[in-house]
């Protein structure tokens, strides 16, 4: 897409040309689900919506605002342009985080940097409902047996930087919910751009992100499989018949980020980021985020969520131990309030080789 888009600007690869061609993607992109979306609500109707819980403590911290700023491989999950600005050859991160009613959302991603190639990247995310106590409608405090659920989402990724301010990357990904013998699968795709200007000094960007653009969702599996007793025959007489379920959409999701370092030295950072959020199953979202970092070490992060349901304000605070130990490790914490549903802490380790 980018390259045609190149073309049709004269074939030239300027900045000014490219950055025409995102907000040309960008307007594509928002067009198209703002017409998919009228008229219509479709709350409730999507399947796969793990793919909404975040990851990375750092972003999560700064309420979401993430899609211009991440820089490692957390990426591979918020904006797959992100992956081009690594430093180092390999990274990899994980993330842990108890989400909603005690189930357990988990993250890990690898990003391997080519020079001559572009950036590479897998990762998983992994959303595990442990164990529920089956409960029939003759036993409704249960029966004593136990089912298990769970949902994962595996990607391939690939992004290139294709000016010295612009990077565009691709995301392939397999997506599975299993719930006892029943199972769904999907195949989507994410793809995202980030643009650095001129404007702030060189540090004012710009992104957007498409997210699970694929294919539709349906259970099938053993437990949809029912014996029939046919009406009316004296005999009792039963079959074996098979329950048919609905196919579901994956939620699509639209995302633009702007970001600016306001200072960015050795000793101080400051950042402040802000994210629009569209979907196609509820409202637009709006996310702003600040980081303040001392000596390239400690850093102090918070966000605010607009238009939300439950949760508002994110805090967290990161730790890197590049200075000290000679290689790149950071370690982040979120703390999030999530209204009637309690507060989560998530905790995010990223090791750069």
């Amino acid at each position: 897409m980018i390259q045609k888009l190149l073309k049709v600007l004269n074939g030239k690869v300027t900045d000014n040309n490219i950055t025409l061609a995102i907000f040309m993607i960008i307007f594509a992109s928002s067009n198209f689900i703002t017409v998919k979306a009228q008229d219509v609500d479709y709350s409730g109707t999507s399947a796969a919506n793990f793919l909404k819980v975040g990851v990375g403590a750092r972003s999560m911290a700064m309420g979401d605002a993430a899609i211009s700023i991440v820089d490692g491989p957390t990426a591979l999950y918020w904006n797959v342009a992100g992956i081009t600005r690594i430093e180092n050859d390999i990274s990899f991160v994980f993330s842990t985080m108890d989400w909603l009613v005690d189930t357990r959302n988990s993250y890990i991603g690898a990003v391997f940097k080519v020079s001559s190639l572009g950036s590479f990247g897998l990762d998983l995310q992994f959303l595990d409902y442990g164990k529920i106590e089956e409960t029939t409608v003759f036993r409704q405090n249960g029966t004593g047996r136990f089912f298990s659920a769970s949902d994962f989402a595996f990607g391939i990724s690939y992004a290139r930087q294709l000016t010295d301010r612009f990077s565009f990357g691709v995301k392939v990904k397999y997506i599975r919910e299993d719930i006892a013998n029943a199972n769904a699968d999907a195949f989507g795709l994410d793809v995202g751009a980030v643009f650095r200007t001129t404007f702030m000094n060189n540090n004012l960007r710009l992104a957007a992100t498409l997210s699970n653009f694929g294919t539709k969702m349906k259970f099938k599996g053993r437990d949809l499989a029912i014996t029939y007793s046919v009406p009316g025959n004296p005999n009792g007489k039963q079959i074996p018949a098979e329950l048919t379920t609905l196919e579901w959409e994956i939620p699509l999701l639209f995302r633009f980020g702007i970001s600016n370092y306001f200072i960015n030295n050795e000793n101080w950072r400051i950042l402040v980021a802000f994210d629009v959020m569209d979907s196609r199953d509820y409202t637009v979202r709006y996310n702003l985020g600040g980081e303040i970092g001392f000596a390239q070490t400690v850093y102090l992060r918070g966000g605010y969520k607009f238009n939300y349901d439950q949760v508002t304000y994110t805090a967290g605070l990161g730790l890197d131990f590049g200075h000290i130990l000679g290689t790149k490790i950071v370690l982040d914490y979120l703390y999030l309030a999530y209204g009637v549903f309690g507060n989560f802490n998530q905790f995010t380790l990223r090791i750069d080789l």
